[in-house]
Formats: structure tokens, C-alpha cells, sequence
């Protein structure tokens, strides 16, 4: 006769064979073209070669402790898993399968040019997978923070070869916001290219007021990369977005409000668009009176920020890893969807184009936005799905997810050696 021990610890090791079983499953789902979501293979076998070591620690363990340490392994796993299936949603699908391109082209740039690097180890994660959430606003989930053991499981998650970005639920039915998931990338990119350090060191040398800039370089980076990302289309909905609360930020590592504004103005200034720059703080400045005007002393940090070549990209600035765009490209696109014309000569029926152009239509004239977001929204999931490729995504070659995966293996592992 089995003990309770004994039991215990065959349900121990038949529920670590079933989360086995499930990264399979996953991996299955995504293993080629013929798979329902190839552009996700990557990312998963990134997870697999993370999670599945653990596994095997946990059935090499002492029982009570890896007992919590399933629990753990299996909330963190859970988290990636929920936002995959919501893939199978057919009331979210089309927008999440947007919302991955537009993703991907915010995060392939950084990662054609990190792919230059000489001997240069890979990247520490995968592409950000979105996902639809209960929260009002889009966020990373890398820079979330807890107490108690949601901070364990949180740090596990940020730990993770696979950032997650969370976009809040009602922007699938609102094509325009979630122009906004460009800042989100940003923040993954800072962190999966390791930039951090070497934009503090840039800054420190040659910024006055630098402890300003480093404090808040994430927020700051996430916006230059925004906008870079999607031009006025991301500038002026930031704009929009950040006016609610124009009296202060929600936390001191945020710029206040004008202060950003200022910031992808001159961004967009530095990237050739300088009309829109001046329409976009003449708006600032006209409707939002209380917070102050935009100032006019942020241009030089800005600009040395993009144009410095960065030795994570290959020596490429920031400005040089993206093409360049014509503002009146993306107003053309913009007004093409708002009258169900033809896109103009020239324009791109790509995500990375479409979801900017409806952003910006839908600031320049949201009444007109209104009368056609039915047939505007359908013909940009309809355009972009065209541009897709099924192909999968994310690094090559083929062992590149797995190294990096086995990397955060081995800092899940220290995370849980440390409690």
C-alpha cells in the first residue's frame, strides 16, 4: 500500500508531465506554416527551453519545496498561455493578429540591426506577445512591480525570454489607441537589447541635468521609440492620451505631460517632420493652457539621443535603423481610409503603416472617424492581412530562441534558489 507521501509525490510529477505536455502542445501549434499560429514559434520555444529545465528540477526536488516551486513555474506559464489562446477568440482574433504585426514591426528594426553585431550574443528575448487585459491603460509587463507573492511570480515573468504587452480590452474595438503598443515595444527593446547602460553612459558625458534624463530613460526612450515607430500617428494620440491628466504624471519616472509632448516633437522634428512638430505643439500649447507651453530646451538631449551611434546596433543611431516616411504619405493614408479611397501611390498596406494612418485619422476628424469606422476597421484588418507573411518570426537562426531561453532558465533558477 502507497504511503500519502508517496501519493503526493506521484501527483507532483504527473502535474509537472502535464505542463510538459502542454508546452508540446503549444509547440505544435506552432511549429510551421501549416500551424494555426506560426508567427509565435519563436516565442514558444523560447518559453519551452526556459520552462522546461525547471521541470526537471522539480522532479528531482524535495517535495513540499517543489511543490511551491510547480506553482510558481505554472502561474508564470499560465500567463503566456492565456494571452496565446486568446487567439482562438474569433471576437478577438483579427485584432490581436494586427496588433502582433503592428508589434513586430516596432520590434524588428532593433533587431535587424542587432543582428549586424559581430559575435554580439543574441537578444535576451523574443518578440513582446500582445494581449487583451481588464487594465485602462496599454503597459509592459516587465515594468510592473508587486508585494508578496505576486512580486515572486512577477519577477519570473520579467525573467522570461518573452515580454508581454497588455493592451486594454475595449482598444479592439478601437483601432487608434493601440497606436500606443509602440511605447510598450519601446520598453521591450530597451531591455532585450541591453541599451539602458549605454544611453546612461551617452547621457552622463554629455547632457547637462543627466540624473533627470537617466531617471526617467525608460519612459523617454519608450516615446522617441513611438514615434519613431509611427510618426504622427503616435505623436499626436500621445498627445491626446497624455492632455486627460495634464497637471502630472503617475509616477516620477514619467516626464510630465508636456514635457513628453515636447519630447516626440522633436522627435519628430529630428526624423524630417517639422510641420508636424510645430502643428503638434501650437495644439499642445493652444488647448491645454494649464500645464504650460511645451518647452524648447529639450532638442539637443533628443537629438543626441537619436543620432548617436549606439554599439548594440552595430553602430547605427537610432534614426538610421528606420525608413523614412513622409508625413504627407501617412495624412494621404490617413484621408484614403477616412473616404474608403484607394491608398494613395506609394503607401504601404502594412500594419506598421495602416494602424498610425487610422490613428491619425481618427484625430483629424473624429466625427468622420465615426460615420466609417466599420468599414474603415475592417478594411485595415482586411489590407494588413493581405501584407502578412505566415512565415514564422522572430531570431534566426533556428537555435537563437533556444540559447535564450536556456539563459533565463538559469535566472529563473537563481530567483528560485534566492527564496
Amino acid at each position: 500500500m502507497t504511503t500519502p507521501a508517496e501519493r503526493r509525490r506521484a501527483a507532483l510529477l504527473a502535474r509537472a508531465d502535464g505542463l510538459a505536455a502542454d508546452l508540446d502542445h503549444w509547440l505544435g501549434l506552432t511549429a510551421d506554416a501549416a500551424a494555426p499560429f506560426p508567427h509565435h514559434h519563436t516565442q514558444v520555444r523560447a518559453l519551452d527551453a526556459a520552462l522546461r529545465p525547471l521541470l526537471a528540477r522539480v522532479r528531482e526536488g524535495e517535495p513540499r519545496r517543489s511543490d511551491v516551486e510547480l506553482s510558481l513555474i505554472q502561474e508564470v506559464w499560465c500567463r503566456l498561455r492565456d494571452a496565446l489562446a486568446q487567439r482562438w477568440d474569433a471576437s478577438t482574433a483579427p485584432f490581436l493578429a494586427l496588433a502582433d504585426d503592428f508589434a513586430w514591426s516596432c520590434y524588428l528594426p532593433a533587431l535587424t540591426a542587432a543582428r549586424s553585431v559581430a559575435d554580439a550574443d543574441p537578444p535576451a528575448a523574443e518578440p513582446p506577445l500582445v494581449h487583451l487585459t481588464r487594465y485602462a491603460v496599454p503597459f509592459a509587463l516587465s515594468r510592473s512591480a508587486s508585494d508578496g507573492r505576486p512580486a515572486k511570480v512577477g519577477q519570473l515573468q520579467r525573467a522570461l525570454p518573452v515580454p508581454l504587452v497588455g493592451l486594454p480590452f475595449v482598444q479592439s474595438r478601437h483601432l487608434p489607441e493601440s497606436v500606443l503598443t509602440a511605447h510598450e515595444v519601446g520598453h521591450c527593446v530597451l531591455d532585450a537589447f541591453g541599451l539602458a547602460d549605454e544611453l546612461g553612459d551617452l547621457l552622463r558625458r554629455t547632457t547637462a541635468g543627466a540624473t533627470w534624463w537617466t531617471d526617467r530613460l525608460h519612459e523617454v526612450f519608450a516615446d522617441l521609440w513611438g514615434t519613431l515607430c509611427a510618426g504622427s500617428g503616435f505623436a499626436f494620440t500621445l498627445a491626446d492620451f497624455v492632455a486627460l491628466t495634464p497637471d502630472g504624471p503617475p509616477s516620477d519616472r514619467y516626464p510630465v505631460p508636456r514635457v513628453r509632448v515636447a519630447l516626440v516633437a522633436d522627435t519628430l522634428a529630428e526624423a524630417g517632420h517639422e510641420d508636424a512638430a510645430a502643428e503638434l505643439r501650437a495644439l499642445w500649447n493652444g488647448q491645454v493652457p494649464a500645464s504650460g507651453a511645451v518647452p524648447d530646451v529639450l532638442r539637443p538631449t533628443v537629438r543626441t539621443l537619436l543620432t548617436t551611434p549606439l554599439d548594440g546596433f552595430g553602430g547605427k543611431p537610432l534614426l538610421a535603423l528606420f525608413p523614412t516616411v513622409p508625413d504627407a504619405l501617412l495624412r494621404a493614408t490617413s484621408e484614403a481610409l477616412l473616404r474608403r479611397a484607394p491608398l494613395p501611390p506609394g503607401a504601404v498596406a502594412s500594419a506598421g503603416r495602416l494602424v498610425p494612418a487610422a490613428a491619425l485619422a481618427f484625430h483629424v476628424a473624429p466625427g468622420r472617424y465615426t460615420e466609417v469606422v466599420g468599414v474603415l476597421t475592417e478594411r485595415v484588418h482586411r489590407e494588413a492581412a493581405k501584407y502578412r507573411d505566415r512565415g514564422v518570426r522572430g531570431s534566426v537562426p533556428a537555435d537563437v530562441p533556444k540559447a535564450a531561453g536556456s539563459r533565463a532558465s538559469a535566472r529563473l533558477a537563481d530567483l528560485l534558489d534566492s527564496w
